[in-house]
């Protein structure tokens, strides 16, 4: 078995995470009823004190592009580290079913063979 630096899984899992958020973009901007349910649930990790107050910044700031799709996308789905990191703990849950999580991590893992 390959061991493969720490530094390398992660970079791994943000592809993944990126990928999923790529997904989620879409879904959200084809259904922007979705968008009350993501809100709902920054307000719930903010009430829990289960996310910082800059990552609440930077949530409600890429939320508020939701009416220019590209600004969205752009925002939600930038490579900067501290976007990635944002990632890593989304608000984005249950946007995506199990089924469609699925199909993105396999086309994921498929381009990665390629």
């Amino acid at each position: 078995m390959l061991s493969r630096p720490k530094r390398n899984k992660q970079t791994i899992i943000d592809r993944q995470i990126l990928a999923l958020h790529t997904a989620m973009a879409d879904k959200l901007l084809s259904q922007p009823q979705l968008f009350e349910q993501v809100h709902q649930v920054l307000v719930q990790r903010a009430e829990n004190k289960l996310i910082s107050y800059g990552s609440w910044l930077m949530w409600t700031g890429i939320l508020e592009l939701k009416n220019d799709p590209s600004a969205f996308r752009a925002a939600l789905l930038a490579t900067d580290e501290r976007t990635a990191k944002l990632r890593r703990r989304t608000i984005l849950t249950g946007i995506l079913s199990e089924q469609e999580r699925e199909e993105v991590l396999a086309t994921y893992i498929a381009s990665e063979l390629r």
